[in-house]
C-alpha cells in the first residue's frame, strides 16, 4: 500500500471515529439538558400551582369546590383546543385530614392517604400548603422517570444520530477529496525523493533532488544530496586510486622487464650499471607497497605500534639535521621554537615519518630565501581538537601492540589507545613555511590517498601521493588530530595535536 493510501485512509478513519465520538457527546449533552428543562418544568408549575391553593384557601376559608376551580383554571381557554397530556400534571392535594381533594384524574378523589397505593412515598414527597402561617393542606406532584425513558429524549437522540449520520457521509466525501489534494502534494517530492533511490540504486550516482522550503523532506533530500555526493566521491576516489595504483606499478615494472629483456638478449650486459635501474625500481615497489600496507593497518585500526616515551623536540631537531644540506643549498631558514616541552607516550618511528613528510613537502615547496618554522608548545585541550571530534574519535585506536609480539598480532583485542574524554594535556607541533601555498579548493582533499596538488609534477620526483594520508592516519591512531592552513602564495602552515599520555598505558615501553 502506497504512502497516499495510507494517508488518504488515516484521515477518513480520523473523521468517522471524530464524528462518533461528538455524536455521543452531542447526544448526552442533549439527554442532559432535556432533563434539565424538564425538572425546571416540573417545579414551576408546582409552584404555580401551590401559590394558586394557597390563594383560593385564603379567599374561600375552606376546601370546597376547589376541584373544580383547578380543573378550570388547568383547562385551555378555548375548548377547542385540546391541552397535550403532560406527566408533570399529575398531583394530588389533601385538607388537614389527609384527604384527597383535588385529583385531575378523579381516580383518587375523596380517599383517604392511608388508603392510596405507595401512601408512605407520598406522605414523605409532599409539600405543605400554608395559609397566614398555619398549614392547611398539602401538595403532592408526581416525580417523572429518567428522561432517557421518555418519548421526547427518544426522538431527539434519533434526530441527532441521523443528523450526524448525514453529517458523517459528507465529511468523509470533503476528507477524502482533500486527502486526495493534499497527499498528491505532500508526497510529489517524496516521489521524486524515491525515484533518485532507484536511479542510485541501478549506479546512477550522479542523481539528485530538487530541494524546495525547509520541511522535514527538504531536509531528507538535502541529506540524499549530499549523500549522493559522497558516494559519487567515493567511487571517484576509488576509480582514481585504481587507476593510481596501476600506474604506480606499470613503471616500475616495465623499467624492470625492459632491462632484464636487454640483459638477457644480450643487448646490454649485465653490469652494476644496468642492474641499479633494476634494483631502484624495485626498490620504488616496495616502498609503494610498504606504504599501501600501513595506511591499509592504520584504517582498519590494526596499526602495529611501539609506544614509549617521545621527545617531539629531539625529533625534529633530528629530522632538520638529516635536512641540514638540503637547507642549505635552498638558502632555507629553519627555526624550532618550543624548549620546555614535555614528553609524550607514543611510537616514535611512526612520528618521525609524519614530521619528515612535513618538513619535506614544506623544503620541496618553499623557495629559496624562504623560512620554515617548527613550534612546539603544551596546551589545555585545544579548541580545534573539540572541533575535530569525529575525526579524532576515528582515530581513537585501541590497537597498540609491540611490533615484536607476533602472536599478539594475530588476534589479541583492539584496546582503547587514547583519552576519549578529550580532556587533558595535550601538545601542539606547528609546522609552518613561506612558500607556494595551497589553493583554498584543494586543501579538503589533500589528505587523499594518491592526492597531488599539482597534477603535472613527476611521480618520480613528486612521491606516490601517500605520504599525508599515512600522516593522517598515524596521528589518528596516537588519538590526536591534524590540520591545515593556506593561502596560495603565502605558504601553508600543518598543526597537529598529539595527548600527552594515551588512556591505556599497558603496552608502553619501558
Amino acid at each position: 500500500m502506497t504512502l497516499r493510501r495510507k494517508f488518504i485512509l488515516a484521515l477518513i478513519g480520523m473523521v468517522v471515529f471524530m464524528s462518533i465520538v461528538f455524536a455521543g457527546i452531542a447526544l448526552t449533552s442533549t439527554q442532559a439538558l432535556i432533563g434539565h428543562a424538564e425538572t425546571y418544568v416540573q417545579q414551576s408549575f408546582g409552584d404555580h400551582l401551590n401559590q394558586l391553593l394557597s390563594v383560593y384557601y385564603e379567599g374561600h376559608s375552606s376546601w370546597e369546590g376547589v376541584q373544580s376551580h383547578v380543573s378550570q383554571v388547568l383547562s385551555p381557554p378555548d375548548p377547542k383546543v385540546a391541552r397535550p397530556p403532560r406527566d408533570f400534571q399529575r398531583f394530588l392535594v389533601f385538607d388537614q385530614n389527609n384527604k384527597v381533594i383535588v385529583d385531575p384524574t378523579n381516580q383518587y378523589l375523596g380517599k383517604q392517604l392511608d388508603n392510596l397505593p405507595s401512601s408512605d412515598k407520598i406522605e414523605k414527597q409532599w409539600q405543605a400548603i400554608v395559609v397566614n402561617g398555619k398549614t392547611v393542606g398539602h401538595y403532592w406532584q408526581l416525580i417523572h422517570s429518567p428522561v432517557v425513558d421518555s418519548r421526547l429524549a427518544k426522538t431527539i437522540g434519533t434526530s441527532i444520530i441521523q443528523g450526524m449520520i448525514i453529517g458523517l457521509i459528507i465529511t468523509s466525501l470533503i476528507a477524502l477529496l482533500l486527502g486526495l489534494l493534499l497527499t498528491r502534494h505532500f508526497t510529489k517530492p517524496l516521489n521524486k525523493l524515491m525515484e533518485a533511490v532507484r536511479r542510485v540504486g541501478n549506479g546512477d550516482l550522479s542523481s539528485r533532488v530538487e530541494v524546495v522550503g525547509n520541511g522535514d523532506i527538504a531536509l531528507l533530500a538535502r541529506d540524499f544530496n549530499k549523500m549522493t555526493e559522497q558516494l559519487n566521491r567515493n567511487e571517484e576516489v576509488r576509480r582514481n586510486m585504481v587507476a593510481d595504483i596501476a600506474h604506480e606499478l606499470r613503471t616500475p615494472l616495465a623499467v624492470i622487464l625492459g632491462k632484464l629483456e636487454s640483459i638477457q638478449e644480450g643487448v646490454l650486459p649485465s653490469t652494476p650499471e644496468n642492474i641499479l635501474p633494476i634494483q631502484d625500481e624495485t626498490l620504488r615497489l616496495i616502498r609503494l607497497v610498504r606504504d599501501l600496507q600501513q595506511l591499509s593497518l592504520a584504517e582498519a585500526g590494526k596499526l602495529p605500534m611501539s609506544l614509549r616515551k617521545v621527545n617531539l623536540r629531539a625529533i625534529v631537531e633530528k629530522i632538520t639535521e638529516q635536512f641540514e644540506i638540503e637547507f642549505e643549498e635552498r638558502g632555507l631558514n629553519i627555526e624550532i621554537k618550543g624548549e620546555k616541552v614535555p614528553e609524550i607516550i607514543g611510537d616514535a618511528d611512526r612520528l618521525t615519518q609524519v614530521f619528515v613528510n612535513l618538513i619535506g613537502n614544506a623544503l620541496l615547496h618553499t623557495p629559496s630565501g624562504g623560512t620554515l618554522q617548527v613550534l612546539l608548545d603544551e596546551v589545555e585541550n585545544p579548541q580545534e581538537n573539540v572541533m575535530a571530534n569525529e575525526d579524532a574519535a576515528r582515530g581513537l585506536r585501541g590497537v597498540f601492540r609491540r611490533k615484536d609480539d607476533k602472536a599478539e598480532e594475530a588476534g589479541s583485542k583492539e584496546k582503547t589507545s587514547v583519552d576519549e574524554s578529550g580532556t587533558g594535556r595535550w601538545v601542539q607541533v606547528t609546522v609552518k613555511d613561506s612558500g607556494e601555498g595551497i589553493p583554498e579548493e584543494e586543501l579538503d582533499h589533500i589528505f587523499d590517498r594518491f592526492y597531488r596538488v599539482d597534477k603535472s609534477r613527476e611521480r618520480e620526483n613528486g612521491g606516490t601521493g601517500l605520504g599525508l594520508a599515512i600522516a593522517k592516519e598515524f596521528i589518528q591512531a596516537h588519538g590526536g588530530t591534524i590540520q591545515v592552513k593556506s593561502k596560495l602564495g603565502e605558504g601553508s602552515s600543518f598543526r597537529i595535536s598529539l595527548p600527552l599520555k594515551p588512556k591505556n598505558t599497558s603496552d608502553v615501553n619501558p
